[in-house]
């Protein structure tokens, strides 16, 4: 079987970069990609203790993560284009190459817990590395363009974060521990005028 995605996201843990047209796939092998990392988030937010449908958290967090995924790539491109680099083609095939480390990340917790939390960062840290790297040598960009860039779109991503939480929330999907949103929603209605 030859899946070029999966090849090219081995490539780009190894910083092996290749022109942004190599990472325009199918959108069946995108969707296949945002599957899978929905299903890892689910089963690493159900080992945190959400409650639910394990079918509703996957959904929810597969759907999270291809709205994340698009919008980044968007805004990216969008922001990329600002200082003068020619992209032709959309990132979101670059991207969702480089975020399949994150699938990793759920193997983490059968550690013990001040390992795998300390593991986790250095995933996170390792996947960000990847993501920025890759846009930069493909796009020509700086490394401190395209982690501006990322660090601009971060307030996007907590704000759709949130929003998705209350809608899957008064569709009664618990996404996150009950004393985490039973928490969050007091702070909430502190904080409401």
């Amino acid at each position: 079987m030859n899946l070029p995605l999966i090849h090219d996201a081995i490539d780009l843990l190894r910083l092996r970069v290749g022109r942004l047209e190599q990472y325009q796939y199918p959108l069946g092998q995108l969707m296949g990609v945002f599957a899978a990392l929905g299903i890892m988030s689910a089963a690493a937010a159900h080992a945190d203790g959400a409650s639910g449908d394990p079918l509703a958290l996957t959904l929810f967090f597969t759907l999270y993560t291809l709205m994340e995924t698009s919008l980044y790539a968007t805004f990216m491109r969008w922001w990329l284009r600002r200082a003068g680099c020619p992209i032709e083609f959309p990132l979101i095939g670059l991207i969702a190459a480089a975020s399949l480390i994150k699938l990793l990340d759920p193997l983490v917790s059968w550690l013990p817990d001040d390992v795998a939390q300390g593991l986790s960062l250095v995933l996170g840290a390792v996947a960000l590395y990847i993501v920025v790297k890759a846009q930069a040598l493909t796009t020509g960009a700086s490394v401190l363009r395209v982690l501006g860039g990322t660090l601009l779109f971060s307030p996007i991503a907590i704000i759709l974060m949130v929003n998705m939480v209350t809608v899957a929330a008064s569709m009664g999907v618990e996404v996150f521990p009950p004393e985490l949103m039973q928490s969050a929603t007091l702070k909430a209605d502190d904080n409401a005028p």
